[in-house]
């Protein structure tokens, strides 16, 4: 708040003062004091005008600037009162306490709703884990079924059965890193991992989607080492992999894996994972969108089996880890997911996660 701000704010006041200045001069020279003694008596009320607005202002002048400054620079305004002294004149008080009493209610129902948020993430965890237990009994059941004899006519239904099972074990999959990533820095360990090793392990963990899509697998140039979590890039891998099961092509499709080195000797250095399949595709209004929460897209409306979260997942787990990613595609020629993993292993001690192995 500057003076000419506090002086158009207070127009009434001082519309008051200069009109009693002047009721004052006009009363002194009717009444033959003087044109001296006018002056003076006009003079003394002016500069106790002047002093009383001068006084105000500088009482409030430091409270409403620091109000102004704190409201646009700081972090949160639900904090603004813990960093703003109350001031010591009435309006000032009366706006302290009002926005001390609007932010600790706000706090209170922030510190509410948080702890509402854990209890259900927690929740989602513990029945993400007891659903695991009948759904292995259930693969233990199909493969023992499998396994008699007499049973010989239905084994492609048990196979087809055995499938949606896996599906609906990458559904819970599902479910239980989606309540876990609202917290994936307190639940990573960055290490040193062979990028073909990953790889390798995010394609058998998807084997039995990959065999009944006849998908078939490539790895070319993943001899590089990586700083990483293992559990986390597995399941992101995944999720690619489960997409391009998902829109597979007819004619001989497949899924390439390939690394290369970008930026080598600089301080951005990087291997650059390609995940790349040769299935529909993305048309070029979509493509943009493919990380979008719920996006499903032409080939989701078409497939009706598109939920939007697997690609979503992958971009908010790769932001959070620090691994940036991004996506290609031309509209029946195929999709690619790029993965750039940063070989500077202090990128990934700023952001706070888990130690370096």
């Amino acid at each position: 708040m500057n003076l000419a701000t506090y002086l158009r704010s207070s127009w009434p006041a001082v519309a008051l003062a200069t009109f009693s200045i002047a009721m004052c001069g006009f009363v002194l020279a009717v009444s033959a004091s003087g044109a001296a003694v006018s002056l003076l008596a006009c003079g003394i009320v002016a500069a106790g005008f002047v002093l009383a607005f001068a006084v105000e202002y500088l009482r409030r002048r430091s409270f409403y600037r620091t109000l102004d400054r704190y409201a646009s620079t700081v972090e949160h305004p639900l904090w603004i009162t813990e960093a703003v002294d109350r001031p010591d004149f009435v309006e000032g008080e009366i706006v302290y306490d009002a926005l001390a009493a609007v932010a600790k209610a706000a706090n209170d129902d922030v510190a509410s709703y948080r702890r509402q948020a854990v209890d259900y993430r927690e929740y989602i965890e513990t029945w993400v884990h007891e659903a695991k237990s009948p759904l292995a009994a259930a693969h233990l059941m199909l493969d023992n079924l499998q396994a008699d004899p007499s049973l010989d006519g239905a084994y492609p239904k048990l196979d087809a059965l055995d499938e949606e099972l896996r599906r609906v074990e990458g559904y819970v999959e599902q479910a239980l890193f989606y309540a876990r990533s609202e917290a994936v820095e307190r639940d990573y360990l960055i290490r040193s991992y062979s990028l073909d090793s990953l790889v390798a392990d995010a394609i058998k963990a998807n084997a039995p989607s990959l065999i009944a899509a006849h998908i078939a697998p490539v790895r070319r140039g993943l001899g590089y080492s990586v700083f990483t979590d293992q559990k986390w890039i597995e399941f992101i891998l995944g999720q690619v992999i489960q997409n391009s099961v998902k829109y597979a092509g007819a004619d001989h499709p497949f899924i390439e894996f390939s690394a290369r080195l970008l930026n080598e000797g600089g301080a951005n250095e990087c291997v650059e994972l390609t995940v790349r399949d040769n299935g529909c595709g993305v048309g070029a209004a979509d493509l943009p969108r493919v990380f979008e929460k719920g996006f499903t897209g032409e080939n989701g409306r078409v497939g009706k089996r598109s939920t939007g979260i697997g690609l979503y997942l992958v971009k908010r787990l790769c932001d959070k880890m620090g691994v940036g990613v991004e996506a290609a595609s031309c509209e029946g020629e195929g999709f690619a997911v790029m993965f750039r993993f940063s070989t500077n292993r202090f990128h990934y001690i700023d952001r706070g996660g888990g130690p370096l192995g």
